[in-house]
């Protein structure tokens, strides 16, 4: 389903027995710079949506909203209130927000991580980084996934935001 928050497009997928009554896990996919725009329909080629429509069983609620500037950090503000309003609806479980990013999306993750550290249960991030100085700010635990051979988003950058989370003793794993 397509909606609009402010100026922000973005794709809502519920559990197929979704009951407005209950309360549920959410993830934020932030995507990355391919997505860009202001087709919402783009999102619809996002791996994670495809898992979601080929399993019906997915319990989460799926966020996918869309940047429409050159980056998330032109919009930063804008996406963090977004994320602050999603998390504030009725049908989210506050404690369980989850957030994923992908390469840019990636970079954003983790400056949402760090920007509301106490909002999100655990996150999952590919090819990104960020600036690992402030890993610490970081609370929630972390899947860190990078492609050895990555030449858009060099590997470093996950293994340098892995490294300083470990030194501050945060949970991440990097695969």
């Amino acid at each position: 389903m397509t909606e609009k928050y402010n100026n922000i497009n973005y794709l809502i997928e519920f559990p197929e027995k979704y009951n407005n009554r209950e309360k549920y896990p959410v993830i934020i996919f932030i995507h990355g710079a391919g997505s860009r725009g202001n087709d919402v329909n783009i999102l619809k080629n996002q791996v994670i949506y495809k898992y979601k429509k080929e399993h019906a069983d997915f319990p989460f609620i799926l966020v996918l909203p869309q940047c429409h500037r050159d980056s998330w950090f032109d919009i930063f503000e804008q996406l963090q209130d977004f994320v602050m309003y999603i998390s504030a609806q009725q049908y989210a479980d506050k404690s369980r927000i989850y957030i994923c990013g992908a390469s840019m999306g990636g970079y954003t993750s983790y400056q949402l991580l760090m920007s509301l550290p106490d909002l999100f249960a655990a996150g999952a991030i590919c090819c990104g980084g960020g600036m690992y100085w402030n890993a610490a700010r970081i609370n929630a635990p972390l899947l860190i996934f990078h492609g050895k051979e990555d030449t858009t988003v060099y590997p470093c950058e996950s293994v340098n935001m892995y490294e300083a989370l470990k030194r501050e003793n945060k949970e991440a794993y990097l695969f």
